[in-house]
C-alpha cells in the first residue's frame, strides 16, 4: 500500500471515529478531568500518531541538531490533544487537520520537558488553538515554543 492510500485510510478512520463522539462542546481543561468520549479520543490519538509516522520533522533546535537520537524526541508542534479536540468538535475538519496541522519538531528531551503541558502551562494558547482556523494552528503551535524560550529552526 502506498503512502497516499495509507493517508486516505487514516482520514477515513478519523472522520468515522470523530463522528462517534457525543460531546462536541469542548472547553480548555486539564486532561485528567476529561471523562467524555475517552475511547474515541484514544483512537483519534492513534490515527494522529500513525499519520505522524508518514511525516518528517520540519523543525529542529540547535541543541537537538547535533544530539544523539537517544537524547531527542519528535514533538508535535500542534499538540495531539488539540488535534483530537478539534476532530471531535468538527469531524469534517479531520482531513484538513491531518494534512495541515501535523507539524513535527525534533527537540531534546530537556526541551520537551521545558515545554510543559498544553493546558497546565499554556492554557490561553490552548483555548486559542481550539477556536483558530486550521491554517493558523502551526503558527500558534510555534508560539508555544517561543513562550518557552525554545528556538525552532526550519529544516
Amino acid at each position: 500500500m502506498d503512502v497516499d492510500e495509507r493517508r486516505a485510510q487514516l482520514v477515513g478512520c478519523a472522520e468515522a471515529v470523530a463522528r462517534l463522539a457525543t460531546d462536541r462542546q469542548i472547553e480548555a481543561q486539564h486532561a485528567g478531568l476529561v471523562t467524555n468520549d475517552v475511547e474515541v479520543r484514544a483512537v483519534l490519538d492513534s490515527v494522529i500518531r500513525r499519520w505522524s509516522k508518514l511525516e518528517r520533522p520540519r523543525y529542529t533546535t540547535a541543541d537537538a541538531n547535533g544530539a544523539p537520537s537517544g537524547q531527542t524526541v519528535v514533538d508535535h508542534v500542534v499538540p495531539c490533544r488539540v488535534l483530537v479536540d478539534r476532530m471531535i468538535m468538527k469531524s469534517a475538519d479531520c482531513a484538513d487537520l491531518l494534512t495541515r496541522a501535523i507539524v513535527l519538531a525534533r527537540i531534546t528531551k530537556d526541551e520537551h520537558h521545558g515545554l510543559g503541558g498544553i493546558y497546565t502551562d499554556h492554557e490561553d494558547l490552548y483555548d486559542r488553538m481550539l477556536r483558530a482556523p486550521v491554517g493558523r494552528l502551526p503558527s500558534l503551535g510555534r508560539k508555544r515554543y517561543r513562550d518557552s524560550e525554545i528556538e525552532l529552526v526550519r529544516l
